[in-house]
């Protein structure tokens, strides 16, 4: 039985042979009409004159038909480089076989036949080459699946770059499931013309006129680069009128490669991200690949939601080893698989290490036998309701687990140690965020002692994550609701998740010892407005199918949350779409040891409230909030 990569290449060689006879007989009968154009008739001596060079004239174009890869095209998804190659192709056999006339046969066609033999053999090959594409498209939309529903009426936002590529892909991966009922483009001049057969219908004003009249089914957004307010606007349009809608995920990297653009597109139905003020950044660059490509890398908290996505972005910059920390074996186990399963030539490399960051004997075995690079220390506890009730489990995790990392990587001399920190840090009301302002000192007074860099990344929510406030939000929804808020003026700066690792690999790359980063993530987002366009995103309509309540601020909430402090706003300088700040000194490294023993020796003895106390000793603004606010940081029974 012949084998299957046999049986290809005898249909390939089958399939060049025919067209390559096929090409012979259009440049003889290009070459018999370009004489008879010329001179009105059939005059055989003007054949028999060149009947030398003949045999090299057709050799000749047969082999730049074949150098510019004519006979190697698929012609399914054969494009404009196409009709270019057979241009280029023709004109240059067309040249050739003039040298080969005057060198053989002594005397040249007239110009004018030598200019008709080059357009005929253009439009003859071209033209061959527009059928099979056309007869190749037809075979596969006859082999194709019909779908079980018919095809729904659709239109499609664009803009002039997106549209073309956009149409291609839906062609080649959705004509069966869509009938695009026409395209709209917020520029003016391409409004009425035709882009492959369907027409630009008008501007995206239009788009409310066409919901209104139940003129289409699906909207689908083709905008790359469109900020927040403008997806936003379009979304919840749709959602008003109960019509589906989806984004083109990724459309840059479909525009960077279109032969990709081509033969595939994947349409995904939208995500709260796309709800945000603006549009997600990406802060990576040459020199952060550089930096970890063959290091050494550490990641505590590899489980959790930050954690988990530094791993794999890490995982595709190929380091000579990863070591995954966390407390919890499920999770790193997880990690560790989908690492392994995505990049198999890094199975071997990936290290999955179950530890507790406050074992400081262990953990200074660990960077001691591994000698990392560099260090992202993300393991903390981050829950602020929940740290409010678990006072000494918060300072003792956090605070004593930054300790331990950052004094191990000091004293085995890492490159680079990067913490993970929050906007709850700045003028903390939470025992969370007032234990996160102190790992931060711990890291400021570290990088003021040795050798090794240490730099601090702070950021707001993190959409997606365990704990955020979106989880909650579709869980409660899918409940039937009430989706629960805790004050209509409620506040916060969100990111996504690969915003985040993205900014902590980038501060780890090239950020300054001593220095705190902050992604410039634009305007705060009102939670009210999130949980209402959340429930428009759902086919809902507000306080109609699904209804808001508020349930009054928990222990340690902020309406606002800040990203600098005074102090901070004064120094800090913008770095493309990050801020960054040389730390100010708020505690006395000297006395800061002394001051953090003590402390997280009430944590030790589980002294809640001598805990709260200290950090209130320590930390100006936690105690002052505390006092101002003694109802909201007390917790209920």
């Amino acid at each position: 039985m012949e084998r299957p990569e046999t049986t290809e290449r005898m249909r390939s060689a089958l399939t060049m042979s025919m067209l390559i006879g096929m090409d012979l007989l259009i440049v003889l009968a290009a070459l018999a009409l370009a004489g008879i154009l010329q001179t009105e008739r059939l005059e055989a001596r003007a054949l028999t004159e060149h009947l030398m060079s003949l045999p090299l004239t057709l050799a000749t174009f047969i082999l730049a038909y074949y150098a510019f890869r004519l006979y190697h095209a698929h012609w399914e998804y054969a494009g404009v480089e196409m009709v270019w190659a057979v241009v280029a192709a023709s004109g240059l056999a067309t040249a050739i076989s003039a040298l080969w006339q005057w060198y053989l046969d002594q005397q040249l066609m007239p110009a004018a036949t030598l200019v008709i033999l080059f357009m005929l053999t253009t439009g003859l090959v071209g033209g061959l080459r527009l059928l099979l594409r056309l007869t190749a498209s037809r075979v596969a939309a006859a082999s194709a699946e019909l779908p079980p529903t018919p095809p729904k009426r659709a239109v499609i936002l664009v803009n002039g770059k997106s549209a073309v590529e956009v149409l291609v892909a839906l062609e080649k991966e959705h004509a069966r499931r869509y009938e695009i009922v026409g395209l709209l483009d917020g520029d003016r001049r391409y409004h009425g013309a035709f882009l492959r057969g369907v027409k630009i219908l008008g501007g995206f004003e239009l788009l409310d006129e066409l919901l209104a009249r139940n003129a289409v089914d699906e909207v689908i957004i083709a905008l790359p680069g469109a900020d927040g307010a403008h997806l936003r606007h379009f979304i919840l349009a749709c959602c008003r009128h109960k019509i589906a809608v989806r984004v083109v995920p990724v459309l840059s990297e479909l525009l960077r490669n279109p032969a990709a653009a081509r033969t595939r597109l994947r349409l995904h139905e939208v995500r709260t991200e796309d709800l945000l003020h603006r549009p997600p950044i990406e802060l990576t660059q040459p020199e952060v690949q550089a930096a970890f490509t063959g290091k050494r890398v550490l990641v505590t908290g590899a489980g959790g939601s930050i954690g988990s996505e530094l791993c794999r972005q890490i995982a595709r910059m190929n380091p000579a080893l990863l070591i995954l920390l966390g407390h919890g074996e499920n999770s790193v186990v997880a990690v560790q698989r989908e690492l392994a399963q995505r990049h198999p030539e890094l199975a071997l490399c990936l290290v999955p290490v179950i530890c507790d960051v406050r074992d400081a004997a262990r953990v200074r075995r660990l960077v001691r036998h591994y000698r990392p690079h560099a260090i992202f220390h993300a393991a903390a506890h981050k829950h602020v309701p929940l740290m409010e009730e678990n006072v000494a489990e918060a300072a003792t995790n956090n605070i004593g687990g930054t300790r331990c990392v950052a004094r191990a990587a000091a004293r085995a001399g890492v490159e680079r140690m990067v913490l993970i920190s929050t906007d709850k840090a700045v003028n903390p009301t939470s025992v969370m965020g007032a234990t996160k302002f102190l790992c931060e000192e711990v890291v400021r007074a570290e990088a003021a002692r040795g050798d090794t860099c240490f730099v601090t990344v702070r950021f707001g929510n993190v959409l997606g994550s365990r704990g955020s406030v979106l989880p909650l939000f579709q869980e409660q929804i899918s409940l039937g609701g009430p989706l629960t808020i805790t004050h209509p003026e409620m506040e916060r700066y969100f990111m996504t998740i690969p915003e985040a690792a993205s900014l902590v690999l980038h501060a780890g790359a090239i950020g300054e010892s001593g220095s705190l980063y902050v992604l410039d993530m634009g305007k705060p987002v009102r939670i009210m407005e999130l949980a209402e366009n959340l429930i428009r995103l759902s086919g809902l309509e507000p306080y109609r199918d699904i209804d808001i309540t508020v349930c009054g601020l928990r222990p340690g909430e902020k309406l606002v949350e800040e990203l600098f402090t005074e102090a901070e706003r004064d120094r800090m300088r913008a770095q493309g779409r990050m801020f960054t700040v040389p730390r100010p000194v708020y505690l006395a490294a000297d006395g800061l040891d002394a001051m953090l023993d003590d402390l997280l020796a009430l944590a030790a003895a589980h002294d809640d409230d001598a805990v709260l106390t200290r950090l209130g000793d320590l930390i100006p603004a936690f105690r002052r909030w505390r006092q101002d606010y003694p109802a909201a940081a007390e917790v209920e029974p």
